[in-house]
C-alpha cells in the first residue's frame, strides 16, 4: 500500500504517527510520502526564521506523541512534550541538523522551562526531530519519504496521481493536512499596493509575520499597523527586539525598553482598538482543565433535541461558565468569610441571582463590556493601565488570577465549542451572523493571546515613545504620499504614515487562495466550498471546503466523499473550529483523535 501526505507539519507528522503506530501489525507493506514545499514543519515553524518570534503556548501543552487520554488510541509510542524534548535531546539534534539559528535555538532550549512559550523556530527542529524518529522506529515492512515539492493536482482514483512539477507518483490514499495559504488580493489591498509603488511607499498585504521583508523600512518611517492579533506581536517584535533594541526588568516586575536607534515610530489599531489579551501563566498539572458545569454533554443533548440553538443561550452559558471560576476564585481570595459551597451551589442553580445575592462592589463583578472594550479616559494612558493590569493578571496564573483564570475556561472548554459545531446545533442564519461573524472574533480576542512577556514588553514600548495607539474602528485612505490612519469614531482625526503593514495572516478563503492544489480540486469537482442556506431562500457561500466531519473525507459538490482522499487543516475553517491549535498533551485532543481515525482509514 502507498500513501501521500500532503503537508509536512503537525498534521501531516500526527497522520504519520499514526501509520507507523498501526503498522506494526500489519503485514502488507506500507510506503508513505511526504510532501511539502519547505522542510519538515511546514512554512509556519521553519527552522530559520527570527528567533525573537515565540509561540503563544506554553512548552509542556505541545507534542507529536500519542497517550491513553485520546479516544481509542491503538498502539502508543510514548515520547516527550516539547519542554521534555528541549531538556533530553534539543541540544545534540539541533547541534547535529544545524542551520543559521542553530546556536540561539540551543540557548533556547537549554533555559525553557515547561510553562514557558519557546521560539517557534524550536517547535520546527522538534517537528523534524519527530521525523527522523519516525524513521528510525519504522517497522520493517514500512518505508518513509520526503519529497520537498509543491504539489500541483491529486486526480481521482484509486489509485490517485499525486503531480509535482517534476513528477507524478500513483498512490492508495492520499491525505492533505494544508496550512494557512496566501490569497489574492482585495480591491483595497490591490489597490493599497499600487499606491505604494507609485509614491515609493511600503505596504505589506496579510501573510506569514516572519517572512515579510522589513529591510526597507528605516528608523525614519511611520509604521501603520493594521490589526492587534498576534500577528502584530511578532511585527512589533522584528521591528523593535529584532532590530537591536533590548528590555531590561524593572524591580517593580516590568520592564524598560532601550532603543537601539534602528526602530521606525509604530502607530498601532484595529476595529475593537485593544490588543489581544495576554494567556494566563500555566500553574495546572499537565491534562488538567477546568470542567464544563453548563455546557455538559446532557445540555448539549438538550440543545439538539429542543432544535436550532440561539447564538445568545450558547454565550450565556460560556459566560456562565466563566463567571464561576471567576466568582469561585474571588470568594475564596477576598471574601473567605461568605460560604463559598453555598454560592457555588446557588449558582450552579440560578447564576445570575448567586451573583446579585453577594452584593459584590461594581468593581468586583465580572464585567464582559470592561474586558473587550478600550477604557474610559486619555488614550495613551488608558490602554497602557489596560495592558499593565492585563500582564499582571495573567502572571498571577491560571489558577490564581480570577479574571485570568476564568478566560482559561474558554480555552478548556474547546471541545464542548466544536461540539455544538459538529452537532449543527446553530442554524446557518445564526452560524453565520453570531458564531462566524461575532463569536470567533471575540473568542480570539479573550482566550488566543500571547503570554504576559508581549503585553509587558508592548507597555514598555508605549512608555518610551516607540508605539502609539490608534482610536477604535480604524480606517486606512491615502492623501498626498502617506497613508492615513482615521476612525469611524471620529472624523476629524487623521495619523500619516510612511508604510503599512496588515498585521494579520490570510483568512481562510478557499477562492481566494493562492494555491494551485486547491484550484485544481475544486476546477475537477473534487472539492467544494461549505454553503449555508439563510432565511429567505438566500445562499451564502463560505470559503470553508467542505469535508465530512466525522471521517474527514474530502467532499465534491454533490457532497460525496472519493474512497480514501481525505482535507483537513486550515483550509476547513468554517467547517471545523480553530484549526489552528497546535495538539496537546493529556487532554483526549481533537488533532490526535482525528489522525488516528484517518490513518485507521487508511489502512483498512
Amino acid at each position: 500500500m502507498e500513501i501521500a501526505l500532503i503537508g509536512a507539519g503537525p498534521r501531516g507528522l500526527l497522520v504519520l504517527e499514526r501509520l507507523r503506530a498501526w503498522q506494526q501489525a500489519a503485514e502488507t507493506p506500507l510506503t508513505v510520502t511526504l510532501y511539502d514545499p519547505f522542510p519538515i514543519g511546514g512554512r509556519v515553524w521553519r527552522r530559520d526564521q527570527d528567533p525573537h518570534l515565540i509561540m503563544n503556548t506554553a512548552a509542556q501543552h505541545i507534542t507529536l506523541f500519542y497517550d491513553r487520554t485520546v479516544e481509542d488510541p491503538g498502539p502508543v509510542m510514548p515520547g516527550p512534550d516539547l519542554a521534555q524534548w528541549a531538556k533530553q535531546d534539543a541540544a545534540a539534534y539541533i547541534g547535529q541538523a544545524g542551520g543559521p539559528n542553530a546556536s540561539a535555538m540551543q540557548q533556547a532550549a537549554a533555559t525553557l522551562g515547561p510553562n514557558d512559550y519557546p521560539p517557534r523556530a524550536l517547535y520546527g527542529y522538534y517537528q523534524s526531530w519527530f521525523y527522523r524518529q519516525m524513521q528510525k522506529r519504522k517497522p520493517q515492512n514500512m518505508t518513509i519519504a520526503f519529497r520537498q515539492a509543491t504539489v500541483m493536482a491529486v486526480k481521482p482514483g484509486p489509485p490517485y496521481a499525486v503531480m509535482t512539477e517534476a513528477a507524478s507518483e500513483n498512490f492508495d490514499g492520499v491525505v492533505m493536512a494544508l496550512g494557512t495559504i496566501e490569497n489574492t488580493l482585495t480591491r483595497e489591498q490591490a489597490a493599497l499596493q499600487c499606491f505604494a509603488q507609485a509614491q515609493n511607499r511600503f505596504y505589506l498585504p496579510p501573510g506569514f509575520p516572519a517572512e515579510g521583508d522589513l529591510s526597507t523600512v528605516t528608523h525614519q518611517d511611520v509604521v501603520i499597523l493594521r490589526g492587534l492579533g498576534l500577528s502584530f506581536f511578532d511585527f512589533v517584535s522584528r521591528l523593535t527586539e529584532g532590530r537591536g533594541g533590548t528590555f531590561t526588568a524593572e524591580a517593580s516586575g516590568g520592564l524598560t525598553y532601550h532603543a537601539s536607534g534602528k526602530e521606525p515610530h509604530l502607530l498601532a489599531g484595529s476595529r475593537r482598538g485593544l490588543p489581544y489579551h495576554a494567556k494566563a501563566a500555566n500553574e495546572k498539572a499537565p491534562g488538567e482543565l477546568w470542567p464544563a458545569r453548563f455546557l455538559t454533554g446532557p445540555q448539549l443533548a438538550a440543545w439538539e433535541k429542543a432544535g436550532p440553538l440561539a447564538g445568545d443561550t450558547f454565550w450565556q452559558g460560556l459566560q456562565r461558565e466563566v463567571g464561576f471560576v471567576y466568582y469561585s476564585l474571588l470568594l475564596a481570595q477576598r471574601h473567605p468569610h461568605l460560604d463559598l459551597a453555598a454560592f457555588q451551589s446557588a449558582y450552579l442553580q440560578q447564576p445570575e441571582a448567586a451573583v446579585r445575592a453577594l452584593h459584590l462592589p461594581a468593581a468586583e463583578r465580572l464585567d464582559w463590556d470592561k474586558l473587550t472594550t478600550v477604557p474610559a479616559g486619555e488614550l495613551q494612558s488608558a490602554i497602557q493601565n489596560y495592558l499593565a493590569a492585563d500582564a499582571k493578571g495573567a502572571e498571577r496564573g491560571s489558577k490564581t488570577d480570577p479574571t485570568a483564570a476564568g478566560l482559561e475556561v474558554l480555552r478548556d472548554l474547546r471541545d464542548a465549542v466544536r461540539q455544538v459545531v459538529a452537532r449543527g446545533l446553530f442554524s446557518d442564519d445564526e452560524y453565520l451572523d453570531f458564531f462566524l461573524r461575532w463569536f470567533n472574533g471575540t473568542n480570539d480576542f479573550l482566550s488566543i493571546g500571547p503570554p504576559a512577556l508581549r503585553i509587558k514588553q508592548l507597555l514598555a514600548l508605549s512608555r518610551a515613545g516607540v508605539i502609539t495607539f490608534l482610536p477604535r474602528q480604524m480606517t486606512i485612505t491615502t492623501q498626498g504620499c502617506y497613508f492615513i490612519a482615521g476612525t469611524k469614531t471620529d472624523p476629524t482625526f487623521k495619523a500619516p504614515g510612511t508604510a503599512l503593514i496588515e498585521a494579520r495572516v490570510p483568512a481562510a478563503n478557499a477562492p481566494t487562495a493562492k494555491d494551485p492544489l486547491l484550484t485544481q480540486l475544486r476546477h475537477d469537482d473534487m472539492a467544494t466550498l461549505r454553503e449555508l442556506q439563510l432565511a429567505g431562500d438566500r445562499r451564502f457561500q463560505s470559503g470553508a471546503v467542505l469535508v465530512d466531519r466525522d471521517t474527514a473525507q474530502l467532499l465534491d459538490s454533490r457532497h460525496r466523499p472519493q474512497g480514501k482522499l481525505f482535507f483537513w487543516g486550515v483550509p476547513t475553517e468554517g467547517v471545523n473550529w480553530l484549526t489552528t491549535a497546535s495538539p496537546r498533551p493529556y487532554v483526549n485532543d481533537v488533532n490526535l483523535r482525528l489522525a488516528n481515525r484517518i490513518a485507521r482509514q487508511l489502512l483498512k
